[in-house]
């Protein structure tokens, strides 16, 4: 169904208007034109209006989301940056901004726009795919290649050995060099006399002792444990120190108004080291001082002769009144 050109509310803003030319009153008159489709219409009157109200936020907005509206997306970020000129934390101002920027192609200024929105809004979760898919546009993620592998070394050059050469490179083979050896065959009149020591001149060679050749005795090996026998029972191992006698746990039952606890822990602790003096002061701090020593009566200034004379004074009288 097709809008209608006009509307009650339409004709009674624009007599008015008419009236009063200076009226703020095309704000809502181009809002009203706006929802029934009159986008040009809309645009006029704003730009008439804004011309004596620069500083009317609502109609710069207004004026973005028509130009938007009739694909003037370049008038729309002049309007909409007006806008936020006036007042830079408005959301539908910098949404329509950014939304203006992308249909541009201006990624960049886009995503800056987008992300103040998000700054302003952050449960919007459309809003979070939508900076994630220009993140990833305008900053990828390359994987760089992995380095060639290094060239392989040439193999050695194969020598094939010819008929009268050694197969290890030698000029000549080893047999051949060893056919005159005197090493191959035993001398004919080989005895044992060939291996005795000569004497050398001037030094007297002797045989060795008997006891030299008798094999020293074998000294016993230490006794072994035997590996078969029960293992002994590994020596226990002091047990740890409680967690609750430490000087921590000892200031906490302190601070709690424990002191009996804490006085407890304190005075362990000095039996293992009596020379701590922080802890000697704190267990002094716990412990109550002792109550000041009674104070003694005032001494009488008065004579001790005095006070024997009124004694006695006192009888007499007593003893006179006792014979009335």
């Amino acid at each position: 169904m097709a809008q209608p050109a006009t509307t009650p509310k339409i004709e009674e803003l624009r007599f008015k208007i008419k009236t009063d030319p200076k009226s703020r009153l095309f704000y809502p008159l181009a809002e009203e034109l706006r929802k029934i489709g009159q986008f040009g219409e809309a645009e006029q009157v704003l730009h008439g209006g804004l011309a004596s109200h620069p500083t009317y936020l609502s109609a710069w907005v207004s004026l973005g989301r028509v130009q938007r509206e009739l694909k003037n997306d370049r008038g729309a970020v002049e309007s909409l940056s007006k806008a936020m000129q006036l007042d830079p934390g408005n959301v539908v101002a910098a949404r329509l901004l950014a939304d203006a920027y992308l249909a541009l192609g201006e990624k960049l200024e886009a995503l800056k726009k987008y992300k103040l929105v998000h700054a302003l809004l952050p449960a919007d979760e459309e809003l979070e795919r939508i900076i994630e898919h220009l993140d990833n546009e305008l900053n990828p993620i390359t994987i760089a290649a992995p380095p060639p592998p290094p060239p392989a070394p040439p193999e050695p050059e194969q020598i094939v050995p010819g008929p009268d050469e050694s197969p290890f490179g030698d000029e000549q083979p080893m047999a051949a060099a060893h056919d005159e050896s005197p090493f191959e065959e035993p001398v004919a009149d080989f005895t044992a006399a060939a291996v005795e020591v000569e004497a050398p001149k001037g030094i007297q060679v002797e045989f060795a002792p008997m006891v030299a050749e008798v094999a020293a005795p074998i000294p016993e090996p230490a006794e072994e444990s035997d590996v078969f026998a029960p293992a002994e029972a590994p020596v226990a191992e002091p047990a740890a120190e409680d967690f609750a006698n430490t000087l921590t746990m000892a200031d906490l039952y302190a601070r709690q108004g424990l002191t009996d606890d804490a006085r407890h822990i304190y005075e362990s602790i000095l039996q293992r080291d009596p020379n701590n003096s922080v802890v000697r002061e704190k267990l002094d701090a716990l412990n109550p001082p002792p109550p000041p020593p009674a104070a003694a009566p005032p001494k009488s200034s008065r004579n001790a002769k005095v006070e024997r004379l009124e004694s006695w004074l006192h009888k007499v009288a007593r003893r006179e009144a006792s014979h009335v």
